[in-house]
């Protein structure tokens, strides 16, 4: 299996729910096994700076590669997402 995490942040402009909304559209790209994006429970700080978590398992790399490339992942990554996002942090690991 492959876990791809993404934490990230919205930008104080940002239309919260219409980017959240269009992130949970990934869940139904041919590759993904599971997907969530929910909001962060821990309250915001120092060691817990990201409101937001998008976590994605995969069969294996080669299906997350399949996923990173889908015409929908790249237009909601590069027109709802990028434009969006404050910042954010990725992890992918195979288990």
């Amino acid at each position: 299996m492959h876990r791809h995490t993404v934490l990230f942040n919205l930008n104080d402009d940002a239309d919260e729910e219409a980017v959240i909304d269009a992130m949970k559209t990934l869940a139904v790209l041919p590759t993904v096994e599971t997907m969530m994006v929910e909001e962060n429970i821990v309250p915001p700080g120092d060691h817990s700076p990201y409101k937001w978590c998008l976590i994605g398992d995969f069969a294996d790399q080669d299906a997350r590669d399949a996923y990173e490339k889908h015409d929908n992942h790249v237009d909601i990554i590069r027109n709802t997402f990028l434009p969006a996002v404050k910042d954010f942090i990725m992890s992918d690991v195979n288990y």
